[in-house]
This record gives structure tokens, C-alpha cells and sequence, in this order.
């Protein structure tokens, strides 16, 4: 399985989902008898070379992956585990250490926190590999930021753009795809309740959801396109996006979702600004999309009733009366999908998400003495990882020390 983002051609912030023809269930790989590495983990057996520039790295992730979680955490390329039909480069060494440490401390730290070192052990996959170039489906216009193969390894892509000054992008790319991917796996052992399976099962659609708007399908009670395009993977994003996405940008999804959303056409760009003037409501004017072509441009906006002009008819208090002629409340459904992974995951693997969730959120972002969450001049929050610490140091930095402890032990 697969999540994936649409090009940079489109003008949307990024989305993640699953390319539609690869899609595919996973083999179950529950029955497998893990207890038992497939990789040499015998100290007496070092098979590290000290005096390779990669020691550091190497040496960490021996310590915190293969020797606690019989995991292979693999960042030199080797094109025979890779799709030869994609034009793949290397991740370099420097984004590496940085993704390697974020693994352990946004995935694998939160969950042996919470769940235990015991739950890692058999439920991790046993392979972690990093690509570093991105990974383009031009047929369906659409990028893999990361996928999973029958539950056992995970490719992450995009490595050598990874910014630890951009936390948004970050998140994206990597963090959520972390808990997407093992959200899957965990489903794969114990299958997610089957009243998930009817909330919306009218509304699925494999091969059109890389076409559709966040506000479309949140109207709909889907809270990322992707999640549109199978059930599998509407449970996957439910989880990861609860658990990552910060909390105001999670009101403001739940707000979306909150209305019911329609598409028009429109010709073009100067077209749609002709429509626009400062004191204009976007909600009802809508907001534009354009394609790769140019051609069947679209514009998003929230359903309401409207005069025969095409004018927001306004209601006896002054405001427009919105319209819900599907019958379906998004946020409600939303919601109602989260309740059900918390109820999972609880019962399951005795995981409490809102803690999963409140764990993660304070890794990611700073809090003030009281607890709470700071944002920045533009209503943002703030990207932690970057924050000085009482150490005198940045957070990444620190991090980054975990891996740069073991160049005392190189060779010359």
C-alpha cells in the first residue's frame, strides 16, 4: 500500500493517498514468527567497518532499530529492492542521520512509551528503507511519499528534500506516513471493526479521488482525498491525521467538513478574479483549481441556495442558507471514524490515541509553561525541532547527537 500526493502542479497543498491501481491488500503477515531475527545482531559479530564515514550512523542504527527491534533501517542504495521502472536516486548520508533519528524519536519512542518495547517487537516491520529522490506517477499525476510492502518493510521517498525548518512539509512527508504505514500493519493483524466498513461505503472511489478537493471530500466525511479512494485507506488516514495533524489546522478540517461542498466550472484564472472583491465571502464564491492542462478548470465552493443569477440568496438574518442535500454531516462521520480507531486501538493494544495523539503533537510543537501550544505571528504552530533547549542546542541538534556520539569510536 501506498500514500501518495498530487504534483506540484496543482495548486493544493499537499495530499496523501494510495495510487489507485497499486492499491492492493496487503498478504497478512500475522502468522510469521518474528521472535527470531533475520539479521546478525551477535555484538560478538560486528560486522561494522569504523572506518567508513557511515560508522555513526551505522553504529545507531544497530543500537536503537536492529539490536531492541530486530528492524533494518536501510539507507544505502540498493537497486535490486527497489522499482526499477522509476528513475530512483540515493538519500544522502546528512538527511539520513536526520530521518533516522526523527524515526526513533516521532514513531518508535511514542510507541514503546505508550504500548510498550514488547509491541514494537511484533508489530514493527522489519524493514525501514529511504530513497532519496521522490518517486512520480506521471499516468495518474500523483507523487508516493511513501508505501509498504505485505507489512514488512516501508519505503520513505523525498528524503534529500527533507527540511527540519519546515515542520508542515515534514509532518507530511514523513510523520504521517510513518503512522499511516503502521496503521496498516496493525490492521493487517487485527482487522479494524467492520462497522468502519459501512460508514461510508457508498462513497469510495479507487480511481478519482486524486482529482477531488480537501473540502469536497471532508464535506463528504473524509478527512484527505486519499481516504476516499478504499476503505483500507480511509482507516489508515483517519489514524495518521488524527494523530499528527496540529490541532488548529484539525478544527479547521472538522469546519470544512462541517458543510457540504459543490464544483463548478470556470473558464480560467482571470475569469474566477472577476468573481472576487475585498469584502467577498470565499466559502461562497469559492475557491479555484487548476488543472495541468488548463482546461476544466474547477472551483470549490460551499453549497448554499442562491438566485437565479447565481448570487447568494440571503437568508432574514443576512446570511446565506446553506444547503445539505446529501443528508450528510462530514464532521460528524469524521468523528465517528475516529471514535472507532480509539475504541480499536484501545481494545486491541490497550493504546490510548488521544494520548498517541497529544504525545506526538508535543514532540512536534512548542508549549508555553502552562502546556499549551504556541503560534507564531501568523497563527501557526511551532515547529519544536528547531527550538533552543535548555542545552543551549536546537532539538534536532541534540538528536543529531545521538548519532554523532559514536565518531569517537571511528578508525582514522
Amino acid at each position: 500500500m501506498r500514500r501518495t500526493s498530487k504534483m506540484k502542479f496543482s495548486l493544493r497543498t499537499l495530499l496523501f493517498a494510495a495510487v489507485a491501481g497499486l492499491s492492493v491488500g496487503f498478504t497478512s503477515c500475522s502468522d510469521d514468527d518474528f521472535n527470531d531475527t533475520i539479521f546478525n545482531t551477535d555484538p560478538s559479530q560486528d560486522y561494522l567497518d569504523k572506518t567508513q564515514y557511515t560508522f555513526p550512523l551505522d553504529t545507531f542504527i544497530k543500537k536503537e532499530f536492529l539490536e531492541p527491534y530486530n528492524v533494518r533501517f536501510t539507507y544505502k542504495f540498493d537497486d535490486k529492492g527497489s522499482d526499477k521502472n522509476k528513475n530512483l536516486t540515493p538519500a544522502s548520508y546528512d538527511k539520513c542521520v536526520d530521518l533516522a533519528v526523527l524515526t526513533k524519536f516521532m514513531w518508535y519512542d511514542v510507541y514503546k512509551k505508550l504500548a510498550g518495547e514488547e509491541f514494537l517487537k511484533k508489530y514493527s516491520p522489519r524493514v525501514i528503507n529511504l530513497t532519496g529522490s521522490k518517486n512520480y506517477n506521471p499516468a495518474s499525476g500523483t507523487e508516493t511519499l511513501g508505501d509498504a510492502s505485505s507489512g514488512v518493510k516501508i519505503n520513505l521517498y523525498n528524503v534529500n528534500n527533507l527540511d527540519v525548518n519546515d515542520i508542515a512539509t515534514l509532518n507530511e512527508y514523513s510523520f504521517k506516513t510513518m503512522h499511516h504505514e503502521f496503521a496498516h500493519i496493525l490492521d493487517q493483524t487485527i482487522l479494524r471493526p467492520t462497522a468502519f466498513n459501512t460508514i461510508s461505503s457508498s462513497g469510495y472511489d479507487a480511481s478519482g479521488w486524486s482529482d477531488a478537493a480537501d473540502s469536497l471530500k471532508a464535506g463528504a466525511g473524509f478527512i484527505t482525498p486519499y481516504a476516499s479512494s478504499a476503505v483500507t485507506e480511509d482507516w489508515a488516514e483517519s489514524l495518521a491525521n488524527y494523530v499528527t495533524m496540529d490541532s488548529l489546522k484539525w478544527e479547521e478540517k472538522l469546519a470544512s467538513a462541517s458543510y457540504e461542498w459543490e464544483e463548478i466550472d470556470c473558464e480560467s484564472r482571470s475569469a474566477y478574479n472577476k468573481l472576487l472583491s475585498p469584502d467577498c465571502d470565499l466559502d461562497t464564491i469559492g475557491y479555484f483549481k487548476q488543472t495541468k492542462s488548463g482546461a476544466n478548470n474547477k472551483v470549490y465552493r460551499r453549497k448554499c441556495l442562491r438566485n437565479g443569477d447565481g448570487t447568494v440568496a440571503l437568508g432574514e438574518n443576512g446570511k446565506p442558507q446553506w444547503v445539505h442535500d446529501t443528508g450528510v454531516d462530514g464532521k460528524s462521520v469524521i468523528l465517528r471514524k475516529i471514535d472507532l480507531v480509539r475504541t480499536y486501538l484501545k481494545e486491541n493494544f490497550n493504546i490510548d490515541l488521544d494520548e498517541l495523539r497529544k504525545t506526538v503533537q508535543e514532540l512536534t510543537y512548542v508549549t508555553d509553561e502552562n502546556g499549551k501550544f504556541v503560534v507564531d505571528q501568523y497563527n501557526r504552530m511551532v515547529n519544536r525541532l528547531t527550538s533552543v533547549q535548555p542545552s543551549g542546542k536546537t532539538l534536532i541538534d541534540e538528536l543529531r547527537d545521538e548519532v554523532n556520539k559514536y565518531k569517537a569510536l571511528q578508525s582514522e
